[in-house]
């Protein structure tokens, strides 16, 4: 199932904005954090979901910095698609998310996600099941069952910065 490049900029907005109500804020990074920490049964106070509230804190100010333009707190989808995420921003905001994405569903620290985890996050941002059963079967690279996190973050980055479709 591929992705092009207008898709998921209209995917990334979607998904970022966990709450549903057609602007990116502040509390829609901090939804996601709380519930990819449910899902995972992983406790607020641990040292991954507060590295994954810190890099969602980073990726939301950098984004509001940068794309909100009347400041009223909230990134429409017109200030969004005029946005780019591109490797200087994403290096400054984007790099502790995706680390924190990529490694808060390794539950055991060995560098390779289960598939149950895997689902699990992406449930837990929104994405539809289809798409991450396929994501998982494509980064799956032979690995019985499993990601390896190095691999998701790559994916994730060229999901936020590259101009390329996906998959």
């Amino acid at each position: 199932m591929a992705v092009s490049s207008p898709e998921r900029l209209r995917m990334r907005f979607d998904l970022l904005d966990v709450d549903g109500s057609g602007a990116l804020t502040s509390a829609d990074f901090a939804l996601f954090a709380s519930r990819v920490c449910g899902v995972l049964g992983m406790p607020s106070d641990s040292p991954k979901a507060k590295a994954l509230a810190e890099g969602c804190r980073r990726f939301w100010e950098g984004l509001a910095a940068a794309a909100d333009r009347n400041k009223d707190g909230k990134v429409s989808f017109e200030e969004y698609s005029s946005f780019s995420h591109d490797d200087a921003w994403f290096a400054e905001h984007g790099e502790a998310y995706v680390a924190a994405v990529s490694t808060v569903c390794d539950l055991d620290d060995d560098g390779l996600i289960e598939r149950d985890h895997f689902l699990g996050l992406h449930s837990a941002g929104g994405f539809p099941l289809a798409y991450s059963t396929k994501l998982f079967s494509d980064l799956n690279g032979g690995e019985a069952g499993r990601v390896r996190s190095d691999r998701f973050a790559e994916f994730l980055r060229a999901f936020y910065t590259g101009a390329d479709d996906l998959l």
